[in-house]
Protein backbone atom coordinates (compact mmCIF):
# COMPACT_ATOMS: atom_id res chain seq x y z
CA UNK A 1 0.00 0.00 0.00
CA UNK A 2 1.74 3.17 -0.78
CA UNK A 3 0.74 7.17 -0.76
CA UNK A 4 0.69 8.32 -3.72
CA UNK A 5 2.01 11.83 -4.39
CA UNK A 6 0.33 14.27 -6.92
CA UNK A 7 2.33 17.13 -8.77
CA UNK A 8 -0.53 19.39 -6.69
CA UNK A 9 0.93 19.01 -3.12
CA UNK A 10 4.24 20.19 -4.56
CA UNK A 11 2.72 22.91 -6.94
CA UNK A 12 0.46 23.74 -4.07
CA UNK A 13 3.79 24.28 -1.46
CA UNK A 14 5.53 26.44 -4.54
CA UNK A 15 2.19 28.59 -4.48
CA UNK A 16 2.13 29.27 -0.40
CA UNK A 17 5.60 29.61 -0.31
CA UNK A 18 5.50 32.29 -3.04
CA UNK A 19 2.47 33.87 -1.53
CA UNK A 20 4.31 34.17 1.57
CA UNK A 21 6.89 35.73 -0.39
CA UNK A 22 4.73 38.30 -1.23
CA UNK A 23 3.78 38.93 1.96
CA UNK A 24 7.34 40.06 2.79
CA UNK A 25 6.91 42.67 0.30
CA UNK A 26 4.61 44.40 2.55
CA UNK A 27 5.38 47.20 5.21
CA UNK A 28 5.70 46.11 8.32
CA UNK A 29 5.89 42.28 7.79
CA UNK A 30 9.16 39.88 8.13
CA UNK A 31 10.28 36.72 8.87
CA UNK A 32 10.36 36.53 12.21
CA UNK A 33 6.17 37.47 12.28
CA UNK A 34 6.17 34.14 9.81
CA UNK A 35 5.44 30.49 11.90
CA UNK A 36 6.59 27.54 9.63
CA UNK A 37 6.66 23.97 10.71
CA UNK A 38 6.58 20.78 9.16
CA UNK A 39 5.43 17.24 9.49
CA UNK A 40 6.62 13.92 8.23
CA UNK A 41 3.85 11.76 6.86
CA UNK A 42 6.18 8.85 5.83
CA UNK A 43 6.98 8.64 9.28
CA UNK A 44 3.37 8.93 10.00
CA UNK A 45 2.10 6.05 8.40
CA UNK A 46 5.29 3.57 9.51
CA UNK A 47 4.53 4.27 13.46
CA UNK A 48 0.84 4.73 13.58
CA UNK A 49 -0.62 1.39 14.08
CA UNK A 50 -4.12 2.13 11.98
CA UNK A 51 -1.92 2.03 9.22
CA UNK A 52 -0.81 -1.46 9.80
CA UNK A 53 -4.03 -2.32 10.38
CA UNK A 54 -5.20 -0.94 6.50
CA UNK A 55 -2.81 -2.46 5.24
CA UNK A 56 -3.11 -5.43 6.64
CA UNK A 57 -6.77 -5.29 5.16
CA UNK A 58 -5.62 -4.09 1.76
CA UNK A 59 -3.38 -7.10 1.44
CA UNK A 60 -6.19 -9.38 2.28
CA UNK A 61 -8.21 -7.49 -0.66
CA UNK A 62 -5.62 -7.80 -2.85
CA UNK A 63 -4.32 -11.57 -2.32
CA UNK A 64 -8.17 -12.38 -3.03
CA UNK A 65 -7.67 -10.63 -6.25
CA UNK A 66 -4.53 -12.01 -6.53
CA UNK A 67 -6.26 -15.67 -6.15
CA UNK A 68 -9.06 -14.98 -8.61
CA UNK A 69 -6.29 -13.85 -11.12
CA UNK A 70 -4.59 -16.61 -11.12
CA UNK A 71 -7.60 -19.04 -11.33
CA UNK A 72 -8.39 -17.34 -14.57
CA UNK A 73 -5.03 -18.26 -15.74
CA UNK A 74 -4.84 -21.57 -14.79
CA UNK A 75 -8.54 -22.19 -16.54
CA UNK A 76 -6.91 -20.70 -20.05
CA UNK A 77 -3.72 -22.46 -19.30
CA UNK A 78 -6.20 -26.05 -18.90
CA UNK A 79 -8.16 -24.94 -21.84
CA UNK A 80 -5.16 -24.02 -24.54
CA UNK A 81 -3.25 -27.38 -23.34
CA UNK A 82 -6.69 -29.28 -23.77
CA UNK A 83 -7.01 -28.05 -27.48
CA UNK A 84 -3.71 -28.17 -28.46
CA UNK A 85 -4.22 -31.88 -27.33
CA UNK A 86 -7.45 -32.17 -29.20
CA UNK A 87 -6.56 -30.14 -31.87
CA UNK A 88 -5.50 -33.51 -34.80
CA UNK A 89 -9.05 -34.94 -33.92
CA UNK A 90 -11.29 -32.00 -34.05
CA UNK A 91 -13.30 -30.69 -36.94
CA UNK A 92 -11.96 -27.60 -38.45
CA UNK A 93 -15.74 -25.80 -36.74
CA UNK A 94 -15.07 -27.36 -33.31
CA UNK A 95 -11.89 -26.40 -33.42
CA UNK A 96 -12.58 -22.74 -34.10
CA UNK A 97 -15.56 -22.57 -31.18
CA UNK A 98 -12.95 -24.11 -28.69
CA UNK A 99 -10.43 -21.22 -30.30
CA UNK A 100 -13.04 -18.57 -29.97
CA UNK A 101 -13.74 -19.62 -26.51
CA UNK A 102 -10.72 -19.52 -25.38
CA UNK A 103 -9.95 -16.34 -26.48
CA UNK A 104 -13.06 -15.04 -25.28
CA UNK A 105 -11.69 -16.25 -21.80
CA UNK A 106 -8.35 -14.29 -22.67
CA UNK A 107 -9.89 -11.23 -23.27
CA UNK A 108 -11.86 -11.48 -19.53
CA UNK A 109 -8.16 -12.41 -18.06
CA UNK A 110 -6.87 -9.30 -19.23
CA UNK A 111 -9.91 -7.58 -18.90
CA UNK A 112 -10.14 -8.44 -15.29
CA UNK A 113 -6.00 -7.40 -14.81
CA UNK A 114 -6.13 -4.24 -16.74
CA UNK A 115 -9.57 -3.31 -14.28
CA UNK A 116 -7.38 -4.35 -11.12
CA UNK A 117 -3.89 -3.71 -11.77
CA UNK A 118 -4.02 -1.21 -14.22
CA UNK A 119 -3.62 3.12 -14.02
CA UNK A 120 -6.23 3.72 -12.30
CA UNK A 121 -7.28 0.37 -11.38
CA UNK A 122 -9.07 -1.13 -8.41
CA UNK A 123 -6.39 -1.80 -6.52
CA UNK A 124 -5.11 2.08 -6.76
CA UNK A 125 -8.61 3.01 -5.63
CA UNK A 126 -8.71 -0.06 -2.96
CA UNK A 127 -5.54 1.96 -1.35
CA UNK A 128 -7.05 5.19 -1.72
CA UNK A 129 -10.09 4.23 0.63
CA UNK A 130 -7.97 2.06 3.37
CA UNK A 131 -6.03 5.36 3.34
CA UNK A 132 -8.19 8.26 3.02
CA UNK A 133 -9.45 8.35 6.57
CA UNK A 134 -5.91 8.18 8.04
CA UNK A 135 -4.87 11.31 5.49
CA UNK A 136 -7.92 13.11 6.39
CA UNK A 137 -7.58 12.84 10.27
CA UNK A 138 -3.70 13.88 9.53
CA UNK A 139 -5.02 16.85 7.76
CA UNK A 140 -7.88 17.87 10.54
CA UNK A 141 -4.63 17.61 13.22
CA UNK A 142 -2.08 19.60 11.24
CA UNK A 143 -5.09 22.55 10.25
CA UNK A 144 -6.45 22.24 13.65
CA UNK A 145 -2.66 22.94 15.21
CA UNK A 146 -1.92 25.29 12.70
CA UNK A 147 -5.52 27.56 13.19
CA UNK A 148 -4.77 27.11 17.38
CA UNK A 149 -1.13 28.22 17.22
CA UNK A 150 -0.91 30.73 14.40
CA UNK A 151 1.47 28.87 11.66
CA UNK A 152 1.31 30.34 8.84
CA UNK A 153 2.58 27.62 6.65
CA UNK A 154 2.87 23.80 7.82
CA UNK A 155 5.12 21.57 4.86
CA UNK A 156 5.41 17.43 4.82
CA UNK A 157 8.97 16.49 4.28
CA UNK A 158 7.86 13.52 3.03
CA UNK A 159 6.57 15.19 -0.61
CA UNK A 160 10.29 16.60 -1.11
CA UNK A 161 9.25 20.21 0.50
CA UNK A 162 11.21 20.22 3.54
CA UNK A 163 15.28 20.02 2.44
CA UNK A 164 15.86 20.93 6.25
CA UNK A 165 13.80 21.67 9.01
CA UNK A 166 15.34 22.41 12.49
CA UNK A 167 13.48 19.81 14.59
CA UNK A 168 11.68 22.06 16.80
CA UNK A 169 9.55 22.92 13.82
CA UNK A 170 9.21 19.33 13.56
CA UNK A 171 5.04 18.56 14.16
CA UNK A 172 5.13 14.66 13.38
CA UNK A 173 5.58 13.58 17.07
CA UNK A 174 2.45 16.04 17.97
CA UNK A 175 0.22 14.41 15.19
CA UNK A 176 1.33 11.09 16.27
CA UNK A 177 0.25 11.80 19.66
CA UNK A 178 -2.74 12.97 18.86
CA UNK A 179 -3.61 10.17 16.42
CA UNK A 180 -3.08 8.00 19.80
CA UNK A 181 -5.17 9.95 22.10
CA UNK A 182 -8.18 10.13 19.78
CA UNK A 183 -7.98 6.80 19.20
CA UNK A 184 -8.14 6.26 22.86
CA UNK A 185 -10.87 8.57 23.57
CA UNK A 186 -8.43 10.46 25.54
CA UNK A 187 -8.67 13.54 23.09
CA UNK A 188 -12.11 14.77 21.17
CA UNK A 189 -11.52 13.76 17.25
CA UNK A 190 -10.37 17.23 15.86
CA UNK A 191 -13.00 18.63 13.91
CA UNK A 192 -13.10 19.61 9.85
CA UNK A 193 -11.10 22.66 9.87
CA UNK A 194 -9.93 23.92 6.69
CA UNK A 195 -6.57 21.91 5.25
CA UNK A 196 -5.45 24.56 3.13
CA UNK A 197 -5.33 21.96 -0.06
CA UNK A 198 -5.99 18.89 -0.53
Amino acid sequence: MARHRSGRAVTWCALAVLGLLGVFGKPGVAWADVKIAFIDTDRIFSEYPKTQEAQASFNREVQELSRTAREKKTEIDDLQRKLDQQSPMLSDAKKDQETVALQQKISDYESFIQKNWGPGGDISKLNEDYLRPIIDRVHRIVADIGNNEGYQLILDAADGNVVYGDKTLDLTDRVLTRLKEEDEGKVPVTGSGTTGGG
